[in-house]
């Protein structure tokens, strides 16, 4: 099953002279439970590309659909509910509220979708990510690798169709940074979730079960 599948996406930025192709006809598709990677120099269009998968952006021209849905013709207001509910994003920054617990900022998007979270599953997770011991502490009272551990923790605990993680290692040590992929990749295996991640370590991006790379907004 195609979580994802981009059809003849273009985005463009700017208008004649200065227009500047973010994406050039790109069309590819992420299937169920699928670890890949995009690599490219800085300006390739991975973020542009990421951020248009996750309805952060919208495309000048050509479709997307998400978990059979197509987001391109979803107005604000649908798109924030999909984009809550659908995909869980995992950025270089952690964003974690400080005032907030481990545990309180991995449930907050799901109380803030007026809904309960699954004490059971989001044990699971904290479990499978060891920071369970640290539920009750503070985003200062952990270590950059706890934090961005806590970060991933949120974006799983929703159940999301698609997982989008941008440079999430690029804060981190190489120690630190390797756990954090090898965290996600047995995310990906036992939750059966789907992720396509951002990099431009290439040491990094081997261990996907499929490596994407961007020029001048092409796949090359």
């Amino acid at each position: 099953m195609d979580i994802v599948t981009m059809e003849h996406v273009t985005k463009v930025y700017g208008e004649n002279d200065t227009r500047v192709w973010g994406l050039h006809d790109v069309s590819l598709t992420v299937e169920q439970g699928e670890f890949m990677a995009v690599v490219g120099a800085s300006g390739s269009g991975k973020s542009t590309l990421l951020h248009i998968m996750g309805g952060v952006d919208s495309p000048t021209s050509g479709t997307v659909v998400v978990d059979g849905k197509d987001i391109t013709k979803m107005n604000d207001e649908q798109m924030a509910v999909f984009r809550r509910r659908k995909i869980g994003f995992v950025f270089q920054a952690y964003h974690l509220i400080p005032v907030l617990t481990v545990e309180e900022n991995i449930t907050m998007p799901i109380l803030l979708d007026h809904r309960k979270p699954d004490k059971e599953y989001v044990d699971h997770i904290m479990d499978l990510l060891g920071i369970a011991d640290r539920r009750k502490h503070l985003p200062n009272q952990l270590s950059g690798g706890q934090q961005q551990r806590t970060a991933i923790a949120r974006a799983l605990a929703n159940r999301p169709a698609l997982i989008l993680a941008d440079e999430p290692t690029g804060a981190l040590d190489s120690k630190n940074g390797n756990e954090v992929i090898t965290l996600l990749q047995k995310s990906v295996r036992e939750l059966d979730q789907t992720l396509v991640l951002i990099t431009h370590n290439i040491d990094l991006a081997r261990e996907a079960d499929r490596i994407i790379k961007l020029a001048d907004g092409e796949i090359v």
